[in-house]
């Protein structure tokens, strides 16, 4: 990643370095940041093993909590023998809630 440096001395003894980026940071004047070439930190350069495991794990983590929702529907009957109290509003509200979050959830947590 191409940075330039800020020297700062707060100490004689002690040197601190902290990365200056193109830019001001707002939304007018974003920071730029340019990698340089075969920086091993731009994923454009990562190998194709090394991308092909990301995608891998978070496919199956997509994949995981699909199976979680279907799970906890088929377990209708097992749920209402352990909890004799409970109704199927209540069952159902649980599983609405699960299902609200696959919807509302990457709308809230994308942009962050």
């Amino acid at each position: 990643m191409s940075t330039k440096t800020n020297t700062t001395t707060t100490d004689p003894g002690e040197v601190e370095k902290t990365p200056f980026y193109d830019g001001h940071g707002t939304e007018e004047d974003p920071f730029v940041v340019e990698f340089q070439k075969d920086d091993p930190g731009n994923p454009m350069n990562w190998g194709s093993f090394r991308k092909w495991f990301i995608t891998s794990i978070v496919t199956t983590s997509v994949f995981a909590v699909t199976l979680t929702s279907s799970a906890y529907a088929v377990s209708a009957n097992e749920v209402f023998e352990d909890f004799p109290k409970i109704s199927s509003e209540i069952f159902t509200l649980g599983l609405s809630l699960f299902v609200l979050g696959f919807a509302i959830g990457p709308a809230l947590w994308g942009p962050l």
